[in-house]
């Protein structure tokens, strides 16, 4: 029997007495309680919802083979409250509302938030490490675009020649155009930021990163940008 909004009704309380193991919370979304307005994991409460109702379709996959099934039985599926109130919430409700089908936009808001599959490319690509210091901690990793969300059409907002994984405080530097990189891959301190506290991150004219053929027209949009002052 395929699962009904009943059984999601008695996943809720399940979960309540028992707890949500052999899953874990979620990091991005939560699927909310209509009657309590409490919040829980999506997949969680899938994997429930499917086990009361004798359902064995379940797979254990997340994104829209999760959150897909839940919203077409009129259960609503928030962005946890630490992203709601970022400026990528709003980037992520304009995709959500879009007319695109469920895949594309469960890859758009993962790339969005540097999770998912652009996430997996990125630590491929850069080797698990900061491009530019080498760091090597996966917490402290921000998969990034190059060329900004809101200036990239989707197609390059999925592509993983217009990401860079850099540590945070780094990214941080290059996703407000304070540094940039030339064509050569060498760093550039924008002007009107002090070269010695930027030494302070480690980091310092004269660094280099490795840039693809791919990556350097995302690079020069970024130079441009930082030249400018955008």
């Amino acid at each position: 029997m395929k699962f009904q909004k009943r059984h999601v009704d008695r996943a809720f309380l399940k979960i309540r007495e028992k707890g949500i193991a052999p899953n874990r919370e979620s990091k991005k979304w939560d699927i909310i309680d209509p009657t309590t307005g409490d919040r829980f994991p999506p997949k969680a409460v899938l994997r429930i919802a499917k086990e009361l109702a004798g359902d064995e379709t379940w797979s254990g996959g997340g994104g829209p083979q999760t959150n897909g099934p839940l919203r077409a039985r009129g259960f609503e599926i928030l962005l946890k409250p630490g992203l709601e109130i970022s400026e990528a919430a709003t980037d992520i409700r304009d995709v959500l509302k879009s007319g695109r089908d469920e895949t594309t936009k469960e890859r758009l808001v993962n790339a969005r938030l540097g999770q998912g599959g652009f996430r997996e490319e990125l630590l491929e690509i850069w080797k698990g490490q900061c491009a530019l210091t080498g760091c090597d901690i996966p917490a402290v990793l921000r998969a990034s675009h190059i060329k900004p969300w809101r200036a990239s059409s989707d197609s390059e907002r999925l592509d993983p020649s217009n990401g860079i994984l850099l540590a945070a405080s780094i990214d941080a530097l290059f996703d407000k155009f304070l540094i940039t990189f030339s064509n050569e891959g060498r760093l550039e301190i924008m002007s009107g930021v002090e070269a010695e506290k930027v030494r302070k991150l480690g980091i310092g004219p004269g660094q280099r990163i490795s840039l693809s053929a791919d990556s350097l027209r995302y690079m020069e949009w970024h130079r441009k940008a930082s030249e400018t002052g955008t």
